[in-house]
């Protein structure tokens, strides 16, 4: 994608990173001893959104662009867009579902914006759904609070340990996701947020990517506000 690791290196396949770790057998929680778990070839991602449906935080999940998953039959990598709101812990916790469920392995994805967008906001718009406190001297250190963030999400997984994390930089956090859906098997994100803070990551993100992603999105509306905790 256009956009580069924040550290400096090059984007990385999310793929690649989240589908080739320990088997399900010898990793994290959650294996494949769910009751009613589907018989070999069957589709697998609607019974687990629908499981996820259950999870306690959320008022909302809907399985969108069934038809683009290219192994309906089995999930080993899910994208999880880490953000700012009131779905942020939600969506984690659907994602944390969906997981144990098939065995995948979780990737929490967020993105901060590049040069470009931070010029494309104007001086008196926040371009990151980054939340930063007002007349922090660190304010516009994004990178590290998005760090903050992912700690967050890490934490509310709780013992799952099938889980890697990834600090984007992109003009667009819409394009980067969209971008990194190739790689894996499902997407999952927080519904949208209004209000300039959360715009960059779950404004009309979240259509573009129901819409352009290249495999099935999870779409989490958390009931009342489930924010991550990134202090």
């Amino acid at each position: 994608m256009n956009g580069s690791d924040v550290d400096g290196g090059s984007a990385r396949n999310g793929g690649a990173r989240g589908g080739s770790g320990e088997s399900a057998e010898s990793a994290g929680t959650g294996g494949a001893g769910h009751a009613g778990s589907p018989a070999v070839g069957d589709a697998v991602i609607g019974p687990a959104v629908a499981d996820a449906s259950d999870v306690p935080t959320a008022a909302d999940v809907s399985l969108n662009g069934a038809d683009r998953a290219e192994r309906p039959d089995r999930v080993s990598s899910v994208l999880v867009a880490v953000g700012p709101g009131p779905h942020s812990g939600a969506t984690v916790d659907v994602a944390r579902e969906i997981a144990a469920a098939t065995d995948a392995w979780l990737e929490l994805f967020h993105v901060v914006p590049s040069d470009a967008a931070l010029a494309d906001a104007g001086p008196d718009e926040d371009a990151s759904g980054t939340a930063v406190e007002a007349g922090d001297p660190e304010g516009a250190d994004y990178a590290a609070a998005g760090e903050r963030l992912l700690d967050a999400a890490e934490e509310r997984l709780g013992e799952f340990d099938r889980v890697d994390r990834w600090l984007v930089e992109d003009r667009t956090a819409a394009g980067a996701i969209v971008e990194q859906s190739a790689y894996y098997d499902l997407a999952v994100v927080g519904a949208p947020t209004t209000g300039t803070v959360g715009r960059f990551v779950f404004g009309s993100t979240t259509d573009t990517v129901v819409g352009d992603a290249e495999v099935p999105v999870v779409v989490v509306e958390a009931d009342g506000s489930r924010e991550l905790d990134a202090a």
